[in-house]
């Protein structure tokens, strides 16, 4: 149960308590494409090395994370947004970052499935 604070369970219940579980369901078919396009922003801006794109992309992405209840990929963008860094530390936040998605969408979908 160590990986729990990745997701907002509490958030995600009240999600389900106020729009059905096909409510939430279809809340995060729109948040995964949303996500893909702003992944795609992050990567331009740190490929262009351009720190104000990339802490305002990470804006959107942490909020759009936090909006879903992935706690731990918005805490994740939140230090690529506020924290002082260097490119090669960033890039590596990044890649990081990219790796947890699944997972983390994973353990989403598999509370999801025990909470209907």
């Amino acid at each position: 149960m160590a990986e729990k604070p990745d997701i907002d369970t509490e958030l995600l219940q009240q999600y389900i308590d106020s729009l059905g579980i096909e409510g939430v369901r279809a809340t995060l078919t729109t948040f995964d494409g949303i996500i893909q396009s702003y992944a795609k922003l992050l990567h331009q801006a740190a490929k262009n090395r351009n720190e104000e794109e990339l802490r305002n992309q990470a804006h959107k992405v942490k909020g759009a994370c936090s909006s879903v209840g992935l706690t731990g990929l918005s805490k994740m963008m939140e230090k690529v947004e506020k924290d002082d860094w260097e490119w090669p530390t960033v890039e590596r936040q990044l890649i990081e970052w990219a790796d947890a998605v699944i997972p983390h969408r994973q353990q989403l979908e598999a509370w999801l499935a025990t909470h209907h």
